[in-house]
């Protein structure tokens, strides 16, 4: 039975604390949209500077190794800078045209790639494996041939032409070559001045923590260091090795074959670069070395050591040299990478992009503390027994 003093707070409970929790909803609600606008409003803005801290996050060990082993901290950022630099413009040189000649030598063969498979392809493996296909089947193959045909080329004539559309505005547009140029010229420079400050910067930025929370946040901070961290220099790390082994695989695959060993070679950079997104690297990979051996076919042997590169490559990656670099600790999921970079990029472009990562691994290391908050409410435990 309530007693006249406990009226009022059971008042509350009950009516006056739901209009309080909705505004309190809509409050930060209106909060969030506010800097999700901001954030689109200035995300050209903040694009360099995000990829200059991300690019300094990941410097940082092997600066301060460097630095541990009686070097100055400028000499050691301006030697990695450097490096970097030049290995991505080696890397730009070598791809770029590489990649582009492939894609169009693919989408110019595509008509005749369809012809085979009508043709040779299928009346082969029918009389090979024994196979009579009933005439309406048949019918609906040469049916979903004819549309493939006619849409496919369609398609891939108008990313073509969008392309070219858009690379060819980017040069001619002399606005957006100077912008381009800046960004490029500021990165590298915001970079290693993030470098030489970094610790300085986390030191101030501890300062401003507040006292009773300090060691908490600082707990979860490491930990988010440690998620984080690991997971993109972790992925890096893989991405450089798989762009080895792909490009040893490959190179030698159409090397033997005399499809030239330089485009196996740029297949296999391109797919192990992409795979710091997971299965990107070896679907897109895959495609275009199946696609390419296919096209210039000279015999199974191609074929067969396009599969035989990707399905060794795949198994050491899954088996030895994720699970020795990147480990258990992270925690992060491919499934649950792919839908953040995927969100990431519908919500704010590239720079969603390179912000999905820090937050996924971030929202990691708090959920624990969100699930205890949340089961510790009177709204998880049921209204509080009357007295």
């Amino acid at each position: 039975m309530s007693t006249p003093a406990q009226r009022p707070t059971e008042f509350w409970r009950r009516y006056e604390r739901y209009p309080y929790l909705l505004a309190k909803v809509v409050f930060f609600v209106l909060i969030a949209l506010g800097g999700y606008a901001l954030l689109r409003t200035v995300s050209n803005v903040l694009l360099p500077i995000v990829l200059a801290m991300l690019t300094a996050y990941v410097l940082d060990p092997a600066v301060d190794w460097f630095e541990e082993r009686g070097f100055s901290r400028t000499t050691g950022i301006g030697l990695f800078l450097a490096l970097g630099m030049a290995a991505g413009l080696v890397l730009a040189t070598f791809l770029y045209p590489t990649i582009r000649h492939l894609v169009d030598r693919i989408q110019s063969g595509f008509p005749t790639l369809l012809n085979l498979a009508e043709n040779e392809w299928i009346p082969w493996i029918e009389n090979q494996l024994g196979v009579d296909t009933p005439h309406t089947l048949q019918d609906l193959w040469a049916q979903a041939i004819a549309r493939f045909r006619e849409h496919v080329p369609e398609v891939l004539q108008t990313a073509s032409d969008t392309l070219s559309s858009a690379l060819s505005q980017l040069w001619t547009q002399t606005a957006v070559v100077v912008n381009s140029l800046v960004t490029l010229i500021l990165i590298p420079v915001l970079a290693f001045y993030f470098l030489r400050d970094f610790d300085a910067m986390k030191d101030t930025a501890v300062g401003y923590f507040p006292l009773p929370q300090r060691e908490w946040m600082l707990d979860r901070l490491r930990q988010m260091d440690e998620v984080v961290g690991l997971w993109i220099r972790g992925q890096v790390e893989v991405a450089l090795i798989l762009s080895v082994m792909y490009a040893f695989g490959l190179g030698l695959t159409f090397g033997l074959s005399n499809q030239g060993i330089s485009s196996g070679i740029a297949i296999g950079v391109f797919a192990g670069l992409l795979n710091v997104v997971p299965y990107l690297g070896f679907l897109v990979g895959f495609l275009l070395a199946t696609l390419l051996a296919l096209l210039d076919w000279s015999g199974w042997g191609t074929l067969f050591g396009v599969f035989l590169t990707f399905g060794v490559v795949q198994a050491i990656e899954g088996y030895v040299v994720t699970p020795r670099i990147v480990g258990d600790k992270v925690g992060l999921s491919p499934v649950s990478v792919i839908i953040a970079l995927l969100l990431g990029a519908e919500l704010l472009g590239l720079l969603g992009v390179l912000l999905a990562i820090p937050v996924v691994g971030s929202l990691r290391v708090l959920l624990p503390d969100l699930i205890a908050w949340y089961q510790g409410t009177e709204f998880y435990r049921g209204s509080a027994t009357e007295e």
